[in-house]
């Protein structure tokens, strides 16, 4: 597999190419909806992501398991060879690592 160059080009060209992004009104709203939606987080009023069991195996007697959906994803052998040497070391399965990972990158990205 051959990997493609990057080209480098100007701040005029990547600005030109990006277009013009949004007006400045729209992303002023988005800011005041993020910035109350974080008050609420960091104050207890609104969950900052999914709970998920991180745990490995079967929930324990007596517990529901939490719906779940299966989905298959293609990943390059580098990348998957690396998040199963994650896993391990931190005593995971492949599985509970995606889902930690997509947890965390929901939280982070807010607007996902």
């Amino acid at each position: 597999m051959t990997l493609k160059k990057a080209k480098r080009m100007s701040m005029a060209e990547f600005e030109k190419g990006s277009g013009s992004g949004e007006p400045l009104d729209v992303l002023q709203v988005r800011q005041e909806a993020d910035a109350a939606w974080a008050e609420r987080a960091f104050r207890g009023g609104e969950a900052l992501g999914a709970p998920i069991r991180i745990q490995r195996g079967r929930p324990k007697a007596g517990e529901s398991p939490a719906p779940t959906v299966v989905k298959a994803i293609r990943l390059p052998e580098t990348l998957l060879e690396q998040l199963q040497t994650r896993a391990k070391a931190e005593g995971l399965s492949l599985n509970a690592l995606l889902q930690t990972a997509a947890a965390e990158y929901l939280m982070r990205h807010r607007g996902a």
